[in-house]
């Protein structure tokens, strides 16, 4: 089991995890809309409430295990509160599916609800992300140097939230994974033909597998974890658009048809969290 923490094995166990909060993130949702009929949006108001608790008692944790409450407390934020935001105001307003449909794909109301959060997601991005010159995410600090907006280092001893920034970066990297595939889906369907989406996602698999090669330089769990949250959420844009497109069946969305299937995946997602967990250290630790 100690190789497991050990590079390049490490950074591949961060992404395992961050790969799996999203088809079990589906899954939960599917669970929840077919068990709990017309309790289910006071359901996903308690699923959130329990996100943001789990990521204020990160807060106070070390690193790993501020890492650790913060990627659940995030992923349980994004289903109860943004997923069944999205459903309960397509309903509420009667919003219609996606027009067009192309080779058995359309886009159900509640995904166009979330694509008319594009503007918002982009101000959020820029004032949380691009315009905080004291961040040391590397992705903001490469537009910052290229941009010119480089203030140097960060503060010393500006203590980082990992609970907060974790949750945020589940949250935002989904959202905006969302976000990029339902436009390059409603473009490629205006007339200019599929290519748009298939060159689209020619260059998204590339990135996605510089990610993964940067998830193998990884050497501290904590980190690998957080880089593997990102890496793994981009990973499963290239896993999940050739089911959309006919190539393979959603497994994930019919827990009740492919059990197996299901059960095996939440298996692996648990005992990766609990793998994480056994490395936890006194709150004077940073990393384990």
């Amino acid at each position: 089991m100690e190789r497991l923490y050990k590079k390049p094995l490490l950074g591949l166990f961060g992404l395992s995890i961050g790969f799996l909060t999203q088809p079990l993130g589906h899954t939960v949702y599917k669970v929840m809309d077919n068990t709990l009929n017309d309790n289910v949006y006071v359901a996903a108001v308690l699923l959130g409430i329990v996100g943001f608790i789990l990521v204020g008692i990160g807060l106070k944790k070390n690193e790993l295990k501020a890492t650790w409450f913060g990627l659940l407390g995030g992923w349980f934020i994004w289903i109860g509160w943004f997923e069944y935001a999205f459903k309960y105001f397509s309903v509420l307003y009667s919003v219609p599916p996606f027009p067009v449909e192309v080779d058995g794909y359309a886009a159900a109301p509640q995904a166009n609800m979330l694509q008319a959060t594009v503007t918002i997601m982009a101000g959020i991005f820029l004032l949380y992300g691009m315009f905080n010159l004291q961040s040391k995410c590397n992705f903001m600090r490469f537009f910052h140097r290229n941009l010119r907006l480089s203030p140097g280092m960060p503060t010393p001893d500006n203590k980082r939230s990992f609970a907060r920034i974790t949750a945020m970066e589940v949250i935002f990297v989904t959202w905006f994974c969302y976000l990029f595939w339902l436009y390059a889906i409603y473009f490629g369907t205006q007339g200019t033909g599929l290519w748009i989406v298939m060159g689209t996602y020619v260059a998204w698999s590339i990135w996605a597998a510089y990610l993964v090669y940067r998830c193998t330089l990884q050497v501290r769990l904590a980190s690998a974890l957080r880089y593997g949250v990102g890496a793994g959420i981009v990973l499963w844009g290239s896993a999940e658009m050739p089911a959309h497109f006919g190539a393979y069946r959603e497994y994930w969305l019919y827990p009740a048809e492919y059990p197996i299937f299901n059960t095996l995946m939440s298996a692996v997602f648990i005992a990766s969290l609990v793998s994480v967990a056994r490395r936890f250290r006194p709150e004077a630790g940073t990393d384990g």
